[in-house]
């Protein structure tokens, strides 16, 4: 087996949250082996950095040295180089493909780079890609950076001044409705937006970003290509950026793997209710004339969208002499009804993550109740005109404005056009097939 080797230079973070081992934590979660180069080890936490003893260039170079001496390297990314003698060892060895995150100032206000002059003559003119925020690349050119346009323009001068064929002026700092990145490559400017995230756990972002680039850089990706990726990732690890500590708290790269071993798990519960419905002899007792399908989710806290959301793509059929078909595959990302009704519960109160549809009987509901359900009647004469699509939400914020709460079952008699329907949801698998299972000796009887 073997995979692109990314070297990563910079300061070893004590908290875990920026630095070389945020950069190989990276790395290794976009399939790239991640090496690291020490050039300083910090005393720090989520409030802030409390201390930082400098590596002595001759360490560094044997750390470069031995690291080039037996990896095939693909490309480089550098953080915080601190003096003069560091950046003059970087710039002598290193003759690869360098992408530069020019950490100036941590978030405290730290000065983790202390010659800025030795920074602009060593490092960036042999650097290929360069990711300063506004401030950093106001800071490079001596000017504000407050504006897109002022980003434009620091980019230019970046790229002219310093010879860098690609820079990325980041927008996280500017105030702006959207988070909107400026790449200039010395004839396009390109602009890369997205929503602007209110998470104040944002330490690490710049590590991040610029370590997937070179990253993706090492697996054969165009820079352009490289960067749109990097905010992809950098945008999904602000989102779920960890409240752990009493300061500002890292974001978490490892998101996008954690949810795909979540999908995993859900895929695979997914399949264990289809053998328990194709079993109950008894199951077709609760199918409706539409048929029914079952809605699974992944961790509600990393809900964002019906893509989080699996149902069977077949829906689960009655077919003659009560035998019970469930249509696979499992697919995530199908709008069904189920899918819509369980992202409306989810959005609203943030639980639940499996929900079903099944016939409407009035023996049905009383069993619900009978179990220990709280159970809601809705009307659906009182839902407004508009898109089929809308009735799910609709649902949930009518019994929500109402309750206050969404509970566990919510039934309506149905309508011309509109056939009567119970809709039940649970925090898990185990207790969906559980309350079925009760059910259906209640209704089976």
């Amino acid at each position: 087996m073997r995979k692109p080797v990314v070297m990563a230079i910079g300061g070893f973070d004590s908290g875990g949250g920026a630095g070389v081992e945020s950069d190989i934590k990276v790395l290794e979660s976009i399939g790239v082996h991640g090496v690291g180069a020490v050039t300083a080890i910090t005393a720090q936490n989520t409030r802030g950095i409390r201390d930082v003893v400098v590596v002595d260039p001759s360490s560094l170079r044997k750390q470069i040295e031995a690291l080039l001496d037996d990896f095939k390297i693909s490309s480089v990314k550098t953080g915080m180089i601190v003096n003069r003698e560091q950046m003059s060892v970087v710039s002598e060895m290193v003759n690869l493909p360098l992408v530069v995150d020019p950490v100036i100032h941590a978030k405290d206000g730290t000065t983790l780079i202390a010659d800025l002059e030795a920074f602009k003559r060593f490092l960036l003119p042999k650097a290929m890609v360069v990711t300063p925020n506004a401030i950093e690349a106001g800071t490079l050119v001596g000017m504000r950076v407050e504006t897109l346009k002022d980003q434009i323009t620091a980019s230019k001068l970046i790229h002219e001044k310093f010879s860098v064929p690609f820079v990325i002026v980041k927008g996280g700092h500017i105030n702006s409705a959207e988070s909107i990145d400026v790449l200039y490559d010395g004839e396009e400017v390109i602009q890369l937006s997205s929503p602007r995230l209110s998470n104040r756990n944002t330490h690490g972002t710049g590590s991040i970003f610029a370590s997937t680039i070179a990253g993706m850089l090492a697996k054969g990706f165009h820079v352009r290509e490289a960067v749109r990726l990097a905010k992809s990732v950098t945008e999904e690890s602000i989102r779920y950026g960890l409240e752990i500590g009493g300061g500002t708290g890292p974001v978490d790269p490892l998101v996008p793997m954690e949810k795909l071993a979540m999908k995993t798990k859900v895929m695979e519960e997914m399949e264990k209710f289809a053998e328990f419905v194709e079993r109950e002899r008894n199951f077709h007792l609760l199918i409706p004339e539409v048929q029914s399908n079952l809605a699974h989710s992944i961790d509600p806290r990393y809900v964002t969208g019906i893509d989080d959301i699996a149902t069977f793509r077949g829906r689960i059929i009655r077919e003659w002499g009560g035998r019970v078909r469930v249509g696979f595959p499992v697919a995530f990302g199908y709008p069904t009804h189920t899918a819509r009704l369980l992202l409306s519960i989810i959005t609203t109160q943030g639980t639940g993550n499996t929900l079903i549809n099944i016939r409407y009987n009035p023996k049905i509901v009383e069993s619900f109740r009978k179990i220990g359900y709280e159970v809601v009647e809705v009307h659906r004469e009182l839902e407004p005109q508009g898109p089929e699509g809308k009735t799910m939400s609709w649902i949930v914020e009518h019994v929500h404005e109402n309750l206050g709460r969404i509970p566990n079952v919510i039934f309506d008699r149905g309508m011309v056009g509109k056939e009567a329907m119970v809709r039940f949801w649970t925090s898990s698998m185990e207790e969906m097939i559980e309350t079925l299972t009760t059910l259906l000796r209640e209704v089976g009887t």
